[in-house]
């Protein structure tokens, strides 16, 4: 096809374009019903979420279950407290879960005399999969903590939370925030 044909044929179809009434707000409409259907379409296919605190995707991890843990040992101490009905606590790491995996080192003497040495991650393999074997894994500290608590009004109330959680962990007391809820 020739580079006339192409061009007239672009042209006839920005003619025909533009004699459609509110294109632009079909336009928009268009671009609109396409985001929706990208974002509705990503639910339902897997349990994968983002991670919003270090933007990785992950499945339901066990940072997730050590976090929910810990804010439900909170959650309870708290409300344990005399004043305190109810309580909910949110808290936040600078870093996940630390994982220590074991290492085999080789050195190797070259030729002409230096020493290089490899480390390679220990591989076990778990049904078809080789898998590095984890040594340990280092929970990760909370770096700040929010607590909503009914009957914070009180100082007093606010002095006991603030203490419990600086007993439980070694948070400044400036990165603790304690509000009154309803």
């Amino acid at each position: 096809m020739s580079e006339g044909k192409k061009n007239s044929k672009f042209s006839a179809l920005f003619e025909k374009l533009k004699k459609i009434k509110h294109l632009d707000i079909i336009l928009v409409v268009l671009f609109i019903a396409i985001i929706l259907l990208i974002y509705f379409s990503s639910f339902g296919k897997s349990d994968a979420k983002l991670d919003t605190s270090y933007g990785t995707t992950t499945e339901d991890t066990s940072f997730d279950k050590y976090r929910t843990s810990l804010e439900q040992k909170i959650k309870v101490a708290v409300e344990a407290l005399e004043n305190v009905d109810k309580a909910e606590v949110i808290l936040y790491f600078d870093k996940g879960i630390e994982t220590v995996i074991a290492y085999t080192y080789e050195t190797k003497t070259l030729q002409d005399g230096t020493k290089l040495e490899t480390k390679s991650p220990v591989l076990v393999q778990n049904g078809k999969e080789q898998e590095v074997v984890v040594l340990q894994e280092i929970m990760p500290q909370p770096i700040s903590v929010i607590v909503v608590a009914k009957g914070a009004r009180d100082t007093n109330v606010k002095l006991k939370i603030l203490q419990l959680l600086q007993a439980m962990f070694e948070i400044k007391s400036s990165n603790i925030e304690i509000f009154a809820g309803n």
